[in-house]
């Protein structure tokens, strides 16, 4: 009898509990700190929910602690595996140094009827100096910008760039870089910015050792010391690297390597959808010193270029073979594959492929 009993027991618990989970509405954080704001501009965040359960979730209605918060909601029903977006803005015009609200989301979610979502942050208005020359507001501090735009980058050299920081908060801070690519190195000067104080970040960019030509476009990751990193929030790094060639001496062109294709562009004809192209473009190197080829670069993802190897003696042969993948490629087709080597006269030599695909019906 007592078996039974207990057997009875153990399944209404579960029961319940199957029932209890068969909604679930799940946000994607319950709390926002806006870091240090003025008074004059309001500010916003999104907080994102998704209905985790099996079931269709309603939220009935938000309740703020101030009136100065209006909320916007994507949609008020979540069908499950849905998300919505609640868009919060707040107006600190009236609030004073260190705040704390709330958001009450009230729903018809058996597990979480109520969800409290938190905002917090301090007011302090900024001198309209420092504003100016501080522009831009990340996280806990201003910056002057956040975008480095290198021009020419000529390889292998290291150029260098700056971007000044100003510590707007009350106590100290110290920002923190993950995940720092191999070829840039990062310095703060000083380390630690002081309350209402600046700092100089330096950022010098390598790029023998990225070794990438033409158009590059990297990111720095920023985040703070004692806070969770945020990966939006980065420096862009920009620039074009070219190889410079403008002090080489009479001889030493005379002497350089140069490369030679038997033919830039190859028809291919007329080939089904889907079938697989490929081509070879034969070349050599009629110069005096060795050939480097340093990268083959494709106008997409769908062609790809291969060597046997990147470097040639004089008067060596090789070959570039490039497969082109037609699988969504329709009619006319054109690809551009570009030879990158160490030819003073001819560093970036463009082949071509050229044919029909034809679609089955």
């Amino acid at each position: 009898m007592k078996k039974q009993y207990f057997f009875s027991l153990v399944c209404m618990v579960l029961l319940a509990a199957m029932q209890a989970t068969a909604q679930y509405l799940s946000f994607d954080k319950v709390e926002h700190d806006f870091g240090i704001i003025s008074s004059k501009y309001p500010v916003s965040v999104n907080f994102s929910c998704t209905n985790r359960g099996s079931n269709p979730i309603v939220i009935s209605k938000v309740e703020t602690s101030n009136p100065n918060i209006t909320v916007e909601i994507t949609r008020d029903t979540l069908q499950p595996n849905f998300r919505a977006s609640l868009m919060v803005t707040l107006n600190p015009e009236n609030l004073s140094s260190m705040f704390t609200e709330t958001l009450e989301v009230y729903t018809d979610d058996p597990i979480m009827k109520r969800v409290f979502l938190k905002l917090k942050g301090t007011v302090k208005d900024i001198n309209p100096e420092i504003e100016k020359q501080f522009p831009i507001m990340l996280d806990v501090a201003r910056l002057s910008k956040t975008s480095i735009v290198f021009d020419t980058i000529n390889y292998p050299s290291i150029v260098t760039d700056t971007i000044r920081v100003y510590n707007p908060q009350d106590t100290a801070i110290a920002l923190i870089f993950p995940n720092i690519p191999e070829y840039m190195t990062v310095r703060m000067l000083p380390e630690v910015i002081q309350p209402n104080s600046t700092a100089l970040l330096i950022l010098s960019y390598n790029s023998g050792i990225r070794k990438e030509w033409g158009n590059i476009y990297d990111r720095l990751y920023i985040g703070f010391q004692g806070r969770k990193i945020n990966y939006k929030m980065k420096i862009s790094v920009s620039g074009i690297i070219s190889q410079d060639f403008s002090k080489m001496t009479r001889k030493q062109l005379k002497n350089a390597p140069k490369i030679a294709f038997v033919q830039d562009t190859i028809p291919f004809g007329t080939v089904k959808q889907g079938d697989p192209v490929e081509c070879k473009f034969e070349f050599s190197n009629e110069g005096k010193s060795t050939l480097e080829i340093l990268k083959i670069k494709t106008s997409c993802g769908c062609t790809a270029g291969t060597m046997d190897k990147m470097s040639y003696e004089k008067g060596e042969k090789g070959v570039v073979n490039v497969t082109l993948n037609t699988r969504n490629k329709r009619n006319h087709v054109r690809q551009t594959i570009t030879i990158i080597s160490n030819d003073p006269k001819n560093s970036e030599h463009r082949l071509f492929i050229d044919g029909q695909v034809e679609v089955n019906e």
